[in-house]
């Protein structure tokens, strides 16, 4: 009796023994396993941050790298208008060098040169080079060097490039009559740089070119050429005809029949060109070997 009673109590103990242990257990482990959900979440803000950190340092370098490009772009470009401005102010000194020639030249009684007005316009970017060196040519072929070639412009920004020049060597009156002379012949045979103008016109969309009196303006619906009265001239007080092709193309209808010209909107095809032989008068290589100076104009 007295050892079952001796079991009974050590089994008793035990068990308290047993459930005191678990409670203990039971309490530290709460309060562990709090921290540590607690660690886990300040793990994974922390690394949250790092990232959006990684994403911004990024973002940071990817705008650097834009901006310095863009600054890179800037500089370039600066550096080519610098260099085209040197070259402006270069043709300036130039054209002053040769006024005080032509004014001592006058102090002297030597009478002055005649001076015309020179431009051309176009509106598709394409046809620009082959305008350019169409009516330098055109101008040469007519005894003009060019004495100053202003930069090329957009003046009523809708896209009409615009190049306005001043021409020497030749007296308004006579290439009124020679260019009067010279409509006669645009319908049929007219000389290479004359076709070669009319030709680049043609390509260039809604344009036009002045050399003097004479005035071609091209349009959606008209391709006219014209020579221009002095005295019309003398009221434009040396304006631009060619600024409005619409309004050219109108102005040249206005004019006598012996002045003006309606041109064909299309070129002429293969066989009309084989017809014709393309005759180059020997004059050309002199005009091809002294352009005038396109640099200026691109400028």
């Amino acid at each position: 009796m007295t050892v079952i009673l001796a079991l009974l109590c050590l089994a008793i103990a035990g068990r308290e023994l047993y459930l005191a242990f678990d409670r203990k257990n039971a309490a530290v482990s709460g309060p562990a396993l709090a921290e540590l959900e607690r660690r886990l979440t300040l793990a994974t803000e922390g690394l949250a941050e790092l990232r959006r950190d990684r994403d911004a340092d990024a973002a940071d370098r990817a705008a650097a790298a834009a901006a310095a490009d863009q600054a890179e772009q800037r500089l370039g470009f600066a550096e080519r208008r610098l260099d085209a401005l040197a070259d402006e102010v270069l043709d300036l000194r130039v054209h002053l060098g040769r006024r005080l020639d032509v004014a001592v030249a006058a102090s002297l009684g030597a009478p002055p040169p005649d001076t015309v007005a020179g431009a051309f316009a176009a509106a598709d970017p394409a046809a620009r080079a082959a305008l350019t060196r169409a009516f330098d040519r055109f101008a040469l072929r007519h005894g003009l060097a060019a004495e100053l070639v202003l930069p090329a412009t957009e003046p009523g920004g809708d896209g009409m490039w615009h190049v306005r020049s001043y021409l020497t060597g030749r007296s308004p009156r006579a290439l009124e009559a020679e260019f009067i002379e010279l409509l006669g012949a645009l319908n049929g045979d007219p000389d290479d740089a004359v076709r070669d103008l009319l030709a680049a016109l043609r390509d260039a969309g809604p344009g036009g070119a002045q050399l003097g009196p004479f005035v071609v303006a091209r349009t959606a619906e008209d391709f006219v050429a014209g020579v221009l009265p002095l005295a019309e001239l003398t009221r434009d007080g040396g304006g631009d005809p060619v600024a409005d092709p619409k309004d050219a193309a109108a102005r040249l209808h206005r004019l006598a029949p012996a002045r003006y010209r309606d041109l064909p909107t299309s070129p002429p095809d293969s066989e009309d060109r084989a017809e014709v032989p393309a005759t180059r008068p020997a004059a050309d290589h002199d005009i091809d070997a002294h352009p005038l100076d396109p640099g200026t104009v691109d400028a």
